[in-house]
């Protein structure tokens, strides 16, 4: 089996994580949702109601969640539309909402530019923590040093 290497930074409170899996996990609506979702432009309320076959106020309960777990932030835009003024409900997904929707969307299918974004951000938060781990348990960094540099093919200088 080939296996493609997810990362998905997590909420650090457990109730936090268990909700967050809960509501994209348990429910095809939120897949949905999120597989017609764009990682860098905003997607219009009126726009997934019509594209998906779910009930309005599924899609609507699901975008309020996924804006309250910080999924998606939420914003109204004015438009105008046959002479009238009209107010637009739109959606951008955070940095946990385009992981999260990476997450969902085959590899192949990511232009590679997002990728290049999504790795040195990934790469910067898991670094961060990981030495932040490291000094909270007294343990010394350069394991961490020793690992990169082995991965990257460097020798070490004796």
């Amino acid at each position: 089996m080939s296996l493609w290497p997810y990362i998905l930074p997590l909420p650090r409170n457990r109730d936090d994580q268990r909700k967050l899996f809960l509501t994209i996990f348990g429910s095809n609506t939120a897949i949905d949702i999120l597989q017609n979702l764009s990682i860098e432009e905003k997607a219009y309320q009126k726009d997934l109601i019509k594209k998906l076959g779910h009930s309005n106020k599924t899609i609507i309960e699901k975008l309020k969640t996924f804006v309250s777990l910080g999924i998606l932030e939420e914003a109204m835009e004015k438009s105008v539309e046959k002479g009238k003024v009209v107010w637009l409900k739109c959606y951008k997904p955070t940095n946990l909402g385009r992981w999260i929707i990476l997450l969902l969307t085959p590899p192949e299918g990511v232009d590679v530019k997002i990728v290049e974004r999504t790795l040195k951000e990934l790469f910067e938060l898991y670094v961060r923590n990981a030495l932040k781990l490291c000094r909270s348990f007294g343990l010394n960094p350069a394991i961490l040093r020793h690992i990169f540099e082995t991965e990257m093919g460097y020798q070490p200088i004796s």
